[in-house]
This record gives C-alpha cells, sequence and structure tokens, in this order.
C-alpha cells in the first residue's frame, strides 16, 4: 500500500507487473540455462505436460535489451489501461493476451524453440487501448508504437505470432469490455 495524504492506496498492477517481471529476470539470471528452460515455453516440453510454460514464459526476458523495451512498453501502455479499465479487467486482457499469445505459438512456431517475454500481453495492451480509444488523440501513438514494435522485432528468433494475437486478443477484449461499461451507462 502506498501512503498518499494520510490514506493508503493498493501497488498499482503495472507496477506490480514490472516488479514481477524484474524479479523472475533476476532469478533466471542466477538460475541459468536450467531454469529458463523450465520457465520457457517450447512446443517440446509444453505437449509432454509443462502447462505451466503459457503462463510462465510471459515472465521470461532473455536479455536485458529484451526486458528494457517490454518493461517500458509495460509501464507506457499498462498505465494508460490501468486508468480506463477496472483491476480485474486489466489483468483479464494482460494476461488473456499473453496466454493467447503463446498458446498460437505452440503450432505456429517449431517445437524445439524456446519462446518468452511479456511481449504478447503488453501488445494486448495496445490493442485494448486502441479499441478504448478509437475516437481519440492518442489511438494514433497507440498504432504506431504497435507497428515500430512489428517491424523492429521481426526477425529470427523473434515470437511475432505472440505479438500479433495479443493485440488481436486485447483489442477484441478491449472493446467487450468497453462495450458492457457502455450498456451500464
Amino acid at each position: 500500500m502506498f501512503p498518499q495524504y494520510g490514506r493508503t492506496y493498493p501497488i498499482p498492477v503495472t507496477f506490480a507487473l514490472i516488479f514481477a517481471n524484474v524479479i523472475v529476470f533476476i532469478l533466471l539470471q542466477l538460475g541459468g540455462n536450467t531454469l529458463y528452460l523450465v520457465l520457457s515455453q517450447t512446443g517440446e516440453l509444453f505437449f509432454a505436460g509443462a502447462y505451466w510454460q503459457a503462463f510462465t514464459a510471459m515472465f521470461v526476458h532473455f536479455d536485458i535489451l529484451h526486458i528494457a523495451f517490454n518493461m517500458y512498453g509495460l509501464f507506457y501502455f499498462g498505465r494508460l489501461n490501468e486508468i480506463s479499465y477496472p483491476r480485474n479487467q486489466y489483468l483479464a486482457i494482460y494476461f488473456g493476451a499473453g496466454l493467447a499469445g503463446n498458446l498460437a505459438s505452440l503450432y505456429l512456431i517449431p517445437p524445439n524453440a524456446p519462446t518468452g517475454g511479456a511481449s504478447g500481453a503488453i501488445f494486448g495492451l495496445v490493442g485494448s487501448y486502441v479499441a478504448r480509444e478509437r475516437k481519440g488523440v492518442n489511438m494514433g501513438m497507440a498504432v504506431a508504437y504497435a507497428a515500430l514494435i512489428f517491424l523492429l522485432s521481426s526477425g529470427p528468433g523473434v515470437n511475432v505470432y505472440a505479438h500479433l494475437l495479443g493485440v488481436v486478443t486485447g483489442f477484441v477484449l478491449g472493446v467487450l469490455f468497453s462495450s458492457a461499461k457502455r450498456d451500464l451507462l
């Protein structure tokens, strides 16, 4: 809880997610290849029973630039989503998009290729923000960011399927949550 003017507020979800990603990154640096193998996702291990990997891979980052870019994206789009959606919807978008991207990747990339990163979930936040701000001036920034990251991250070893499924899932969930809110008003 953060104290502010005599009141306490819960830790923002975005900061909690950034903290969790950084802690896992530090543990992976200490734990080495074995921990990477257990927590990152490969089709071979997932289909052999390591089902947790679809979730844990969202917290696995392979180097300092990988986590730095993802945490910047999470900070920027996470905060925008946190003020637009209630906590439960924000988490549903984040984890729903991340899981959708990871599960699709199991069928679209080679089964022995390890995958990881929060970018599928973060692209989900981009998609939900676009869904929420379809008429807003900030929508251009969200679309430009998504396009830039797609361009910069299209290369060998990058899981563009997680990015693509993440942004689509986030957009769909954002439309559903935004429509439900309008229906209540």
